[in-house]
């Protein structure tokens, strides 16, 4: 009977302990983690730790400028992540990006917050930055 009380009591200290995929399927699923979530101005604790994030593409949420990429939610445009790339990821790893015919992409990146104000309303979004080119993909 013992062990099975120990059992138990290891199984929910593992539950309670588990951790939030590093993999996030859609910009809006980043915005509704738990450890993203917070006020303008304040540090989550997703920052600073290397997430993978899936997006869906449908041709117009891509938007792009040296060798940073913004892209939105397919479904809901008020969600936008920044993806910064670093100068030793070749441009031609990401600058087909907006061509279309892509379905999606998948990045992986160091999370890092910024402040964006609209309309005097301040809400925290975030950049991935990308170290190396098989962080980055186009899938079609």
């Amino acid at each position: 009977m013992m062990k099975y009380w120990i059992l138990t009591i290891i199984i929910l200290a593992t539950l309670a302990c588990k951790t939030q995929s590093s993999t996030i399927k859609g910009i809006n699923n980043l915005a509704r983690r738990s450890d993203c979530q917070g006020p303008c101005g304040k540090v989550m604790p997703c920052e600073g730790k290397e997430y993978t994030l899936e997006v869906g593409l449908n041709g117009s949420n891509v938007l792009s400028g040296g060798r940073t990429v913004f892209v939105r939610d397919p479904d809901n445009y008020d969600y936008t992540v920044k993806i910064e790339f670093a100068e030793t990821v070749p441009e031609e790893t990401f600058s087909s990006v907006k061509e279309g015919g892509y379905k999606s992409l998948r990045v992986t990146g160091t999370i890092e917050g910024y402040d964006v104000y609209v309309h005097e309303t301040c809400t925290r979004s975030y950049i991935f930055k990308v170290k190396n080119a098989s962080d980055f993909k186009l899938m079609h």
